[in-house]
């Protein structure tokens, strides 16, 4: 499984005395459509665990509203596909 890497964008900029704040900004990406997910926009945060890994365990984050006009969110999506995955595995003859 690939890792997602979360950049950080770093803002400095002075104050109204002169001195320098320092904000950082954590950018989250859409697990199901890769696209950037915006500070302040609601998200889904799936727990994975990996028993290979020993550094614990690691996040997908999906979006959770709607885009335009789509009838479901990412994460709905997501969810749909892993039914459909579960379903279709679990409906083969075993032989």
């Amino acid at each position: 499984m690939a890792s997602i890497t979360t950049p950080v964008t770093v803002t400095i900029g002075p104050a109204a005395d002169g001195v320098l704040v320092a904000a950082a900004f954590t950018l989250h990406e859409c697990a199901y459509c890769l696209l950037p997910i915006p500070s302040g926009q609601p998200w889904v945060r799936e727990k994975i665990y990996e028993p290979s890994s020993h550094n614990g365990p690691c996040y997908r984050r999906y979006h959770a509203d709607l885009f335009g006009d789509e009838e479901l969110s990412c994460w709905e999506k997501h969810q749909m596909e892993l039914e459909i995955t579960r379903t279709a595995r679990t409906a083969m003859p075993i032989v």
